[in-house]
């Protein structure tokens, strides 16, 4: 049994780590499942037989999603459909959520192989700044259009 609190347990930094690594598979392996729910709530309309507005607002009470994530996630898993290897990569938790979310801004059918490879091993943060600038079809270490760089701007009233 796992309770919140293992103070009372000597657990090993490696036992720990194999877990949270485990876990971080598992969550992949979920959001690559629910990419293929999501697409296939759209192509029914679940949405409307229940009658929300939209697939995002269904998100939103379901899944608790934010207007913006849930356009992200019915975006990538729209583009999921047409990647069958950066598919891969997440439901095997190759790669996270993020990351793909990341890559699918610029991958196409033609690029995703080459973005796979130069993409192992990055982190998220990484991946952003190398496709920041890009356009789809692109390749990793293409020159990037300064205007197209992204720059977030986060401001609290």
């Amino acid at each position: 049994m796992l309770c919140f609190s293992m103070n009372s347990m000597r657990v090993g930094w490696e036992r720990i780590d194999a877990a949270l690594r485990g876990l971080a598979r598992r969550r992949a392996g979920l959001d690559a499942e629910e990419a293929v729910w999501l697409v296939a709530g759209e192509e029914a309309a679940v949405h409307r037989e229940l009658g929300f507005g939209s697939s995002v607002e269904y998100l939103g009470v379901v899944f608790g999603y934010s207007g913006r994530e849930a356009r992200e996630r019915l975006l990538v898993a729209r583009r999921l459909s047409e990647l069958p290897h950066v598919g891969r990569a997440l439901r095997e938790g190759e790669l996270c959520w993020s990351a793909v979310r990341e890559l699918c801004r610029v991958v196409t059918a033609e690029t995703e192989e080459a973005w796979l490879q130069a993409a192992r091993g990055l982190s998220v943060r990484v991946i952003e700044q190398r496709v920041s600038g890009l356009s789809p079809g692109d390749l990793p270490g293409d020159v990037k259009d300064p205007g197209a760089v992204r720059h977030v701007l986060r401001f609290e009233v």
